[in-house]
């Protein structure tokens, strides 16, 4: 059980009513938290602004605004997005109310009259659910680092490996044999595997980063990018590849990963003798943008249409050159911007890989 320690943890105290306010303050400092207080809405912004607080008990009837509004900016600003917030009320009570206060984004909504050990040990509990979430994003954060570190150091000596292969087998000209060129091919081939799996490995630690911000796509310039850069494996696969038109929308540069991944699994899973096709497509609907990558290749029967979005899953084994990284990448980038993938798909028929982003992750950047 993760340890809570009062003196730890700072609460700011948001409320109009001076004695109800006082009652509270006076509960929380005896029992070890320190507190700060607010008696309007603007105070609030002023006090998160300059102290951070791990926990804001909302009063719902503010003088200058509700508190619903106060939650409603506070997690429409990246800076307070995760704030623990607790709305307290004596007046606005009824069920809507309360409704109202969690989609205006509170964690929790008590009603007054609130017992004192009731206060106390909800407030104890979202602080120990806090920092259980921050202990998970630190952990996250030194994996991201870790992998980061891990690529950067491997990705140079496998350039070293590679240039001075490359170099001896340059050197050793006409007189190497069949059997030594074949030896120093597959090093350079070793190398050049091991450095697209650290790449992918990369790519997935850094997909859901708390600091990469969404700028305006176009998403048929960013295919026209995906398609040149698979020119080689196109050509060589006859591969087809058709659109619809695209929209321009807001988000990560790791979309494009989304689309490389995709075009990247038709071409190499395409059938036997048969030229992969491959269509993208684009519909809106009132809550944001589905984008589907249709092909006719060897296709997927149902029951693994959860498994191979696994990470290191890998469906058909060595069978089919892979690292199992790709779909699982697909999944965590469309997660990151709030949405969510996957697959219809059958044996022999082919597979339509849907991926939908909300509006919210869709819209212009400001």
């Amino acid at each position: 059980m993760i340890e809570i320690k009062p003196a730890d943890s700072l609460i700011l105290n948001v409320d109009d009513y001076v004695p109800g306010r006082y009652a509270r303050t006076k509960l929380l400092k005896q029992a070890g938290y320190r507190v700060i207080e607010a008696g309007t809405g603007k105070e609030t912004f002023e006090l998160v602004s300059a102290h951070t607080p791990s926990l804001i008990l909302l009063d719902v009837n503010l003088p200058d605004m509700s508190g619903f509004e106060v939650c409603r900016k506070l997690r429409n600003n990246p800076q307070t997005a995760t704030l623990t917030i607790l709305h307290i009320s004596a007046s606005s009570v009824r069920t809507q109310h309360q409704v109202t206060g969690f989609e205006s984004g509170a964690d929790g909504y008590l009603v007054e009259p609130v017992e004192p050990a009731v206060l106390l040990g909800t407030v104890n509990a979202f602080l120990r659910a806090r920092r259980a979430e921050e202990e998970m994003r630190r952990s996250n954060e030194e994996l991201r680092w870790f992998a980061y570190r891990v690529g950067h150091d491997l990705n140079e000596p496998l350039r070293t490996i590679t240039a001075y292969t490359q170099l001896l087998n340059k050197q050793l000209g006409p007189g190497a044999t069949e059997e030594t060129a074949k030896f120093l091919q597959l090093i350079v081939g070793g190398a050049a595997k091991m450095r697209l799996f650290i790449d992918d490995l990369l790519h997935y630690s850094q997909a859901s980063a708390p600091d990469v911000q969404t700028h305006r796509i176009d998403c048929e310039s960013m295919l026209d990018r995906v398609t040149s850069s698979l020119q080689s494996s196109i050509r060589e696969s006859g591969a087809r590849i058709t659109h619809d038109p695209l929209p321009a929308i807001a988000a990560t540069d790791q979309l494009e990963h989304i689309f490389q991944n995709l075009i990247s699994n038709a071409i190499k899973y395409a059938r036997p003798g048969l030229a992969p096709e491959i269509h993208i497509s684009a519909r809106s609907d009132s809550e944001g943008w589905l984008f589907s990558v249709r092909d006719n290749g060897i296709g997927i029967e149902p029951r693994y249409g959860e498994r191979i979005f696994e990470l290191f899953y890998r469906l058909h084994g060595q069978t089919i050159e892979g690292n199992g990284i790709g779909l699982a990448l697909v999944r965590k980038i469309a997660q990151a911007h709030g949405g969510r993938v996957w697959v219809e798909s059958a044996p022999d028929v082919g597979s339509t890989f849907h991926v939908w982003l909300p509006t919210q992750a869709s819209a212009p950047a400001t």
